[in-house]
């Protein structure tokens, strides 16, 4: 199944973190993800699955699969753009999650990930996200519940990047997912 969606612009890059499995700067297990913020509430990230990833032979473990959704989920209750927040949000934490895997994430293959927010009730952000092939292929899909903390702390910077999650895009980053 393909997923079917127009190309959105991308307005911000979001921080990476130091030791994450998905974006860990400092982490040579991490995937490498950059996580950007689309125009109209999207969030996307690009990775490519590397040897050391490998679940069954050459095929992504399912695993990381399911963190490149959670964190591309959890990502996106951070982007404002049409949510009618301030530029400061509340932090989210996964509660629940659900993943479906529909085709083998072959290593050394790109992907892209996408995700949305659905709905907020109350402390409850609803999120989904897909994990697409180069050709729009739907790999796998995610549904989460994530709840709005307060007082957690990120190690990488405390300037105003921190309090808005976001850098600049350079001339390397994409332009449009």
């Amino acid at each position: 199944m393909k997923l079917e969606r127009e190309k959105k612009k991308v307005i911000f890059k979001q921080l990476p973190t130091t030791r994450g499995i998905t974006c860990g700067l400092e982490n040579p297990a991490s995937l490498g993800c950059q996580f950007y913020e689309l125009e109209g509430g999207e969030l996307a990230t690009v990775f490519t699955p590397q040897d050391i990833h490998e679940g069954h032979v050459g095929v992504m473990h399912g695993g990381l699969s399911a963190a490149v959704l959670d964190e591309t989920m959890g990502r996106a209750t951070m982007h404002t753009q049409g949510r009618g927040h301030s530029e400061q949000v509340a932090k989210c934490v996964t509660a629940e999650m659900t993943t479906k895997y529909l085709k083998p994430i072959l290593i050394g293959k790109k992907m892209t990930a996408y995700g949305k927010v659905e709905k907020e009730e109350g402390r409850c952000v609803f999120a989904s996200a897909v994990i697409v092939d180069e050709d729009g292929e739907i790999m796998s899909t995610g549904s989460g519940r994530f709840v709005k903390v307060t007082n957690m702390v990120d190690s990488l910077t405390k300037d105003d990047e921190y309090l808005t999650n976001r850098m600049n895009l350079t001339e390397n980053d994409p332009k449009e997912l």
